[in-house]
């Protein structure tokens, strides 16, 4: 004889996902959930905190050095570019750790290839900077 799935089971089963082209495209919920992300990140991450501190410093120095629109530009595209990178790699370790806290080699390297994306990414923007403030100042 089988048993009758609970209740709980049954509703899960019958509950319909939208599809996206039955998601509005914006929403303010939609909007309130990426802020509590960022508000999420700002108190559990350290990386996070200090892209963002960076991203304040890189104001300040455009703000104190005065460079041409286009470098403006430049810069503000790579500070949203490095924070962006940082909450996808924050993104995987933490879903990544939810999955499978085990040290399992290939989990590790998933967390090393994420972190070394930041990395990358800081690289970049650590040069642009450099040639912003060469070509403002020189």
């Amino acid at each position: 004889m089988k048993s009758r799935p609970k209740k709980t089971e049954t509703a899960a089963a019958e509950a319909v996902v939208p599809t996206s082209a039955e998601k509005a495209p914006w929403s303010i919920k939609n909007l309130s959930h990426a802020w509590n992300g960022l508000l999420v990140a700002w108190r559990v991450e350290t990386g996070f905190r200090n892209h963002i501190l960076g991203g304040l410093a890189m104001l300040t120095l455009l703000i104190f050095l005065r460079p041409e629109p286009m470098w403006w530009a430049v810069a503000l595209l790579c500070s949203a570019f490095l924070i962006t990178l940082e909450l996808i790699n924050t993104t995987i370790e933490r879903l990544v750790d939810f999955v499978d806290r085990r040290a399992h080699p290939e989990i590790r390297i998933i967390k090393d290839m994420s972190a070394a994306a930041v990395i990358v990414g800081s690289a970049g923007v650590l040069i642009v900077g450099i040639v912003m403030i060469v070509d403002t100042v020189f």
